[in-house]
């Protein structure tokens, strides 16, 4: 099994992730991981000191725009999780790494309000389809290769019609299999709760009223994440 993170150095529309993001996430991964793992990084950081192997990024897309480089078919062989760096895992990944498909994902948590004014949200590059923060994969299948190479023709193009990946997998591919949606929650949801459903296993995402890595209105997170 290989599990897989992207630590683009730089500040990205208020994301200024740091080396030490690298290094939590690991923490939570063991915490939840019953079977052997290799973890690597896919960064544009050769001065921090990065836990597992660190593979270099190679187009140095801003942002979350590196995550199209997860479509890479030069990735080291094996079924492959990517999460994202504000990533807690509080129950057994197991469900998650079991799931069958050659690209799964979550469906998006937008409110059905907002899905509803579809033009509006088209026009400034939004398609609610995927949640990208959880993907399992195995790199080098067509529905990979395919994106990376239809992006590569012309990534300033795309840049510009797109707000994020998700948008462009959310269009390109909208028939993907996705995990159940109790599954996963987003830590903004997490403000009233006093503790996270039975079927929960990954809360991710970065309020605006807290830190993500210390967040103020879930005392139970840290405990359960690591």
């Amino acid at each position: 099994m290989n599990i897989i993170c992207i630590y683009w150095h730089g500040d990205f529309r208020g994301r200024d992730f740091t080396g030490q993001d690298v290094w939590r996430l690991l923490e939570t991964v063991d915490k939840h991981m019953d079977r052997p793992y290799h973890f690597y990084c896919l960064t544009n950081d050769f001065k921090s000191k990065l836990p597992g192997e660190v593979i270099p990024l190679i187009h140095n897309w801003p942002g979350w725009w590196a995550k199209v480089e997860l479509h890479r078919p030069d990735l080291p062989v094996g079924r492959t999780l990517y999460l994202d760096l504000d990533t807690h895992i509080i129950r057994s990944l197991n469900p998650i790494l079991d799931y069958p498909g050659d690209l799964v994902m979550f469906n998006t948590k937008t409110a059905e309000r907002k899905r509803q004014q579809v033009k509006y949200y088209r026009k400034n590059g939004l398609v609610w389809c995927y949640q990208a923060s959880v993907m399992l994969f195995d790199p080098g299948t067509p529905v990979m290769k395919s994106l990376y190479e239809k992006f590569c023709t012309d990534p300033d193009k795309w840049m510009k019609i797109y707000r994020s990946e998700q948008d462009i997998m959310g269009d390109w591919m909208p028939d993907q299999p996705v995990f159940p949606d109790g599954w996963l929650l987003k830590l903004s949801d997490c403000r009233k709760i006093k503790e996270p459903g039975e079927d929960v296993i990954i809360i991710t995402g970065q309020p605006n009223d807290t830190n993500f890595r210390e967040p103020m209105y879930t005392p139970w997170l840290r405990e359960m994440a690591r």
